[in-house]
């Protein structure tokens, strides 16, 4: 089964950040990592972002859909920060 968004959405496959166990147990995100990357799965035409695209946009949001064992994240387009060019 495919996914499609409706309206102004993008749905993101996100990438997870790097995290890393201290000895006390605790979970430590690097500082930088405050903003969130992933690849576009599926957007509107007429968009700014296209299939493919990876983007940035902050932890706080979209919301969070899990689909056949998969995690993504549905966002407004005007949640994302930035695409990232090669």
């Amino acid at each position: 089964m495919n996914l499609a968004v409706l309206g102004d959405r993008v749905l993101v496959r996100a990438v997870p950040r790097e995290e890393t166990i201290t000895d006390s147990g605790l979970i430590a995100l690097p500082e930088e990592s405050a903003d969130v990357m992933g690849t576009v799965i599926a957007c509107a035409d007429g968009l700014d972002v296209k299939t493919e695209d990876v983007v940035i946009f902050p932890p706080s949001a979209g919301q969070v859909l899990e689909h056949e064992g998969e995690r993504y994240i549905v966002l407004g387009h005007d949640e994302i920060l930035a695409v990232v060019e090669e």
